[in-house]
Formats: structure tokens, C-alpha cells, sequence
């Protein structure tokens, strides 16, 4: 069992004030932001967490256009997990198949919190649609219910966590994905256990510790630049085997 713990409660009352320092902080950033390396007009699909709507998603994407990348919003409104997506995410899928189709190229999903669960149940069912999962603050690999948000969760869904079809989800996300995934962490995540953000070990997955606030993924210049560069990398050296050792401290943010 992986050792983790509902983050403190100041930490969730300071959630909304990091991420608006974070995203008033970006224009400061332009300099490094605009400098990172240009994308190939590869497709990119970002989901927004729960709750949330693709105008919680407009800087990361807006940013990642600049770059060079082709980035497609979800538009499926409002987050509400299963009410939005189907319990089998068969709204999702079929437009994640969509972009797909039109790219002729396999799809890199970004997935924030609960976004990032959709993201690799896709992978899942669709590998062969998926190049990559990048996910920001997703408790995937732990107990699901040591987060200050599974509360929110089931009141906006409709959707228990203890239902047989969640439980089955649940279980399957803490299993390796068949495409590469990159794991974006914050130990001063005031939403999510930390410890439940991370990858189980394998070739293919890579762990990347930010410091920035769970609501600050989307905002942050650090997390901006630090998806820029893992984009950058070619699929062949995208992630290589983890070390036992804990990461450092590379990126940070409000």
C-alpha cells in the first residue's frame, strides 16, 4: 500500500491564491516561456478536471499552440465525469477518435486531476490512438478516498467510487499504461495525496515533481515550460527507467 495522506487543510485554503499569484506571475515568464522548443504540429488533446470547463484549460493550450503543436480542446462542457463522458467513456472516446482521425497521427492527451484519469482510461481501450498520457496531479496509484475531492467527485457525477464499475476503474488505473506517460506531482498539492500522483516503476513512465498549487497546474509558468520540454523529447528517449532514488526537485511554482 502506498503511503500517503490527505494533504493539510491550509493547504486547501490556499489553493485558489497560489494559482492567481501563479497565473499573474506568467507574464514575468514570457522570456523563458517563449524560448522553449518548438512542436511539430503533433496533436494535442486536453481535458480539464472536474468541475472545470475548457476555459480552465485556455492558457495551457494557448501556449502549446504558440509552440507549434496542434491543440484540440475536449469541448464537451463542464467536467462532470460519467454524466459528461458515459460510465464507459464512449463520448470521450469517440472524440478523442475524431482528432485522431483528422490528424492521421496518434494523439498526446493531457489529462489535470481528474482529466488525467479519463486520459489513460482512453489510452487504455485505444492504445493505438494515443502517443503519450502527461497528466498534472493525478491521484491514480493509491487509495482514491485520501483526497480532500472525492467528495466533489461523487456530488457532480452521480458517480460513487463505490460502485462495482468505479471500483473496476479504479483498479485498473493503477496498472501500467501500454503507451508512455509522464506523471506531473506537487508536494504542496492542497487537493491530492502526493504520493498517490506517482507512476509505479517501469520503463515507460517517468515521475516529475513541480511545487505549485493542485489549481496552479494550468497557470504556472514552471509546469507550462516543464510540459514544453517533455513534448520536445523523442518518443524513443520520452521516459527513461526511474531510479529508486527520490527525483529532484527540478521544476517550481507558486
Amino acid at each position: 500500500m502506498i503511503n500517503q495522506h490527505v494533504p493539510q487543510r491550509w493547504l486547501a485554503w490556499a489553493e485558489v491564491p497560489r494559482a492567481l499569484f501563479a497565473m499573474a506571475n506568467l507574464p514575468y515568464h514570457w522570456t523563458e516561456l517563449s524560448s522553449a522548443p518548438q512542436g511539430d504540429q503533433r496533436p494535442v488533446f486536453v481535458i480539464p478536471g472536474i468541475g472545470m470547463t475548457d476555459r480552465s484549460t485556455l492558457i495551457l493550450r494557448r501556449y502549446l499552440g504558440f509552440l507549434g503543436y496542434k491543440v484540440h480542446a475536449w469541448e464537451l462542457g463542464r467536467n462532470l465525469g460519467a454524466k459528461t463522458i458515459g460510465l464507459r467513456n464512449e463520448l470521450l472516446i469517440e472524440r478523442v477518435k475524431s482528432v485522431h482521425n483528422a490528424a492521421q497521427r496518434p494523439v498526446t492527451l493531457i489529462g489535470w486531476s481528474m482529466g488525467g484519469i479519463m486520459a489513460r482510461m482512453v489510452a487504455r481501450r485505444h492504445p493505438k490512438l494515443i502517443s503519450q498520457v502527461i497528466s498534472l496531479g493525478l491521484p491514480f496509484a493509491g487509495d482514491p478516498f485520501a483526497s480532500s475531492a472525492f467528495e466533489v467527485y461523487e456530488r457532480l457525477s452521480g458517480h460513487s467510487l463505490k460502485a462495482p464499475i468505479a471500483q473496476i476503474q479504479i483498479a485498473e488505473s493503477k496498472l501500467p499504461l501500454p503507451v508512455p506517460a509522464v506523471s506531473f506531482y506537487s508536494k504542496s498539492d492542497g487537493i491530492v495525496s502526493w504520493q498517490a500522483c506517482l507512476e509505479p516503476e517501469t520503463p515507460s513512465v517517468r515521475n516529475i515533481p513541480v511545487r505549485c498549487a493542485h489549481c496552479g497546474f494550468g497557470f504556472s509558468a514552471e509546469v507550462l515550460r516543464a510540459i514544453a520540454d517533455r513534448l520536445a523529447i523523442t518518443s524513443s528517449n520520452l521516459v527513461p527507467m526511474l531510479s529508486t532514488a527520490e527525483p529532484k526537485e527540478t521544476y517550481a511554482c507558486a
